[in-house]
C-alpha cells in the first residue's frame, strides 16, 4: 500500500460512505462488473472503506467468477484516510480469504498529489462538502486547485459565493482530467447542486478538466451523458442533500439535452435536461422539448437597488438576534418584524416574530460602539452575549467584525429598510406567492435567512407593480422546471436573477427578461 503521504485532515470530511445494496445498484445499472470482466481497469478515486470494489468482489462471488491476480491487479483504490483503506484490506481477508494487492491501494489527497495510474473507468462517491466548510489549513491548500480547474475565476472568488461550491464538483474535475484513459468514463454518486445550483457551480459546468499534461493549459473536454436523480428513494439515510448518480464521458464535447431520469411509483421516468439559457446556466428538466416556451418573455424596469435579495443571516446567532415577541427591555427603534409562514398560510400581517438590527436605517451601516453606548439596556444585552457573537463563523462576517462590528449581520444594507418589500418565500416550497410588506409603527419587515427573498421598492405604487409583473404563472414553472421545488434552492435571489437575468445594456433602469 501506498501511504507515501501522511494527513492531518479530518477523517470525517464529507463523508458519505455508500451502502453495498446501493454499491452494487450502481455497478449493475451500467454495466460496470461486465467491463472489468472484459479487462477493463476500475479506479474508486474517494474509495472510502471501499465500498466499490468489495461489492465487485461480492458480485463475482455471486456469479461464480473467479477472483483472479490478473483480476485484482485491476481494480485500484485511492483514500486519504490510512484507517479506511486499512478497513478494507481486513474486510476482503475476512470476507474472502484473499490478501488484496498492496500494489492497487493509494493514501493519497487525490486533489493535491499527482497519481500515475490511468483507467478505463472511475466508479465512486466523492466527498460532499462545501468549500467554505473545510477546515481552514486545508482550504488554503485547496485554493489553488479550484483556480486550476476553473472552478473559480480567482483565489479571492473562493472567499467569497463561491465558497460554496462542493469538494465534490474539485474531485470530479481533477479525476476525469487526470486519471481516466481517453475515451473513458466515470460513475458517481453526486450531490445535483453540481447540475442545479447557481453561480456556485457554474464552473464546473464549463465541462472542461484540466488534463494529464506538463502545461496548465492542457484540458480535456467531458460530459454528462445520463442522470438518475434518487427523488423518493432514500440511498444514503440521514442525508438532506438532494443526489443523483450520473454518468461522465472524457474527450467529448457536452451536448443537450440529458437523459435525466426521476422515481414515480417505483419506476424510472425519463426527461430531458438542458442549461436555462447559457451553457454553464443551472440546468432544466423538461418532459419534452415543447415545455420550453422559448417566445415567452417578462419585462420588469427596475433599478440596480432593486436586485432580489435574501432575508437577514444572524450567522448562527438567532437566539440573540430573533424573538418570539418583541422585547420590552431593548430600544424599540432597532427592533423590526420578521416575516414568518404565517404571512402566506393565513395571510395576516401581524409579527409572529421579532428581530434585533442594531443598525442605521438610512445608510443600513451597523451602529459604532459609541452608539450603541447611548442605550443602556441594548449595551448589556450586547455586552452579554459578546462571547457568543464574537465566535460566529463567515468570511464576510468576519471582515466586519475584524473592523470592530462584532454585533453586525448579513444581508443587511440600505435595501433591508425599503419602506415596502416584494417578497416571496424561498426555501424548500413549491409555488410561488409574492406579497407586499410594508412596516409595522414605522419598522420595515425584515426576510429570514434563506427562507426568503424580495426586491426592495421605495414607493407602493412600485412594489405593487413588482408584484403584479412577478405572478405571471410562467414563473412558477420555469422554477420548477430548474428541479427547484421543495429543495433549499427553490426561488433563491440567484435563481430569481437567472430567470429575469438583468439586462446590463440599460441605462436609466435594468430590465429583466423571462
Amino acid at each position: 500500500m501506498d501511504t507515501k503521504t501522511s494527513h492531518l485532515i479530518d477523517a470525517n470530511i464529507g463523508k458519505v460512505f455508500t451502502p453495498p445494496k446501493w454499491a452494487k445498484w450502481l455497478i449493475n445499472k451500467w454495466g460496470i462488473f461486465d467491463a472489468w470482466i472484459d479487462g477493463a481497469r476500475i479506479c474508486d478515486p474517494t474509495a472510502g472503506q471501499g465500498a466499490f470494489p468489495l461489492a465487485m468482489l461480492h458480485i463475482a462471488r455471486q456469479k461464480g467468477v473467479p477472483i483472479t491476480p490478473e483480476r485484482l491487479a485491476r481494480l485500484t483504490l485511492i483514500e486519504i484516510v490510512p484507517a479506511h483503506l486499512e478497513q478494507f484490506r481486513e474486510n476482503v481477508k475476512n470476507e474472502f480469504g484473499l490478501d488484496f494487492p498492496a500494489s492497487q491501494i493509494f493514501c493519497q489527497d487525490v486533489i493535491t498529489e499527482a497519481h500515475a495510474g490511468k483507467y478505463d473507468i472511475l466508479v465512486g462517491n466523492p466527498p460532499w462538502v462545501n468549500f467554505g466548510d473545510l477546515p481552514t489549513a486545508y482550504k488554503a491548500r485547496l485554493k489553488p486547485f479550484f483556480v486550476e480547474e476553473e472552478l473559480v475565476p480567482d483565489r479571492q472568488k473562493t472567499l467569497l459565493g463561491s465558497s460554496r461550491t462542493d469538494i465534490a464538483a474539485l474531485v470530479l474535475k481533477v479525476t476525469l482530467g487526470r486519471l481516466l484513459k481517453k475515451n473513458g468514463v466515470g460513475y458517481f454518486y453526486l450531490p445535483i447542486s453540481l447540475f442545479f445550483g447557481d453561480g456556485a457551480h457554474s464552473g464546473f459546468r464549463n465541462y472542461s478538466a484540466r488534463g494529464s499534461g506538463n502545461g496548465v493549459d492542457s484540458r480535456r473536454d467531458f460530459a454528462v451523458d445520463t442522470v438518475y436523480e434518487f427523488t423518493s428513494t432514500k440511498v444514503f439515510e440521514g442525508v438532506g442533500t438532494s443526489y443523483c448518480c450520473a454518468e461522465f464521458r472524457v474527450d467529448t464535447q457536452q451536448n443537450f439535452p440529458v437523459s435525466y431520469f426521476t422515481e414515480l411509483d417505483g419506476k424510472w421516468v425519463e426527461h430531458k435536461a438542458l442549461p436555462l439559457k447559457n451553457p454553464t446556466d443551472p440546468w432544466r428538466i423538461i418532459k419534452d422539448l415543447d415545455e420550453l416556451n422559448t417566445n415567452t418573455t417578462l419585462e420588469i424596469s427596475l433599478s440596480p437597488e432593486q436586485k432580489p435579495r435574501q432575508g437577514v443571516n444572524t450567522c448562527g446567532a438567532n437566539s440573540v438576534f430573533i424573538f418570539d415577541h418583541k422585547p420590552s427591555h431593548l430600544p424599540e427603534q432597532f427592533l423590526y418584524p420578521l416575516a414568518t409562514k404565517e404571512i402566506w398560510q393565513q395571510g395576516i400581517s401581524h409579527p409572529h416574530k421579532w428581530i434585533l438590527l442594531p443598525y442605521h436605517q438610512q445608510t443600513g451601516k451597523p451602529l459604532m460602539w459609541h452608539e450603541i453606548e447611548q442605550w443602556d439596556t441594548l449595551k448589556e444585552y450586547l455586552q452579554n452575549a459578546q462571547d457568543a457573537l464574537k465566535s460566529r463563523k463567515g468570511t464576510l462576517l468576519r471582515s466586519a467584525m475584524n473592523r470592530g462590528n462584532w454585533w453586525a449581520l448579513l444581508g443587511v444594507g440600505p435595501y433591508a429598510f425599503a419602506p415596502f418589500k416584494v417578497i416571496w418565500q424561498a426555501y424548500g416550497k413549491n409555488h410561488f406567492t409574492p406579497v407586499i410588506l410594508s412596516s409595522i409603527d414605522g419598522q420595515m419587515w425584515q426576510g429570514n435567512q434563506a427562507m426568503h427573498a424580495f426586491i426592495p421598492c421605495w414607493s407602493e405604487h412600485e412594489a405593487q407593480r413588482v408584484k403584479t409583473a412577478l405572478e405571471n404563472p410562467e414563473i412558477p414553472t420555469l422554477l420548477r422546471q430548474l428541479n427547484g421545488a421543495g429543495k433549499c434552492n427553490w426561488a433563491q435571489p440567484g435563481k430569481i436573477k437567472k430567470i429575469l437575468a438583468f439586462d446590463r445594456e440599460e441605462t436609466d433602469s435594468q430590465i429583466l427578461l423571462f
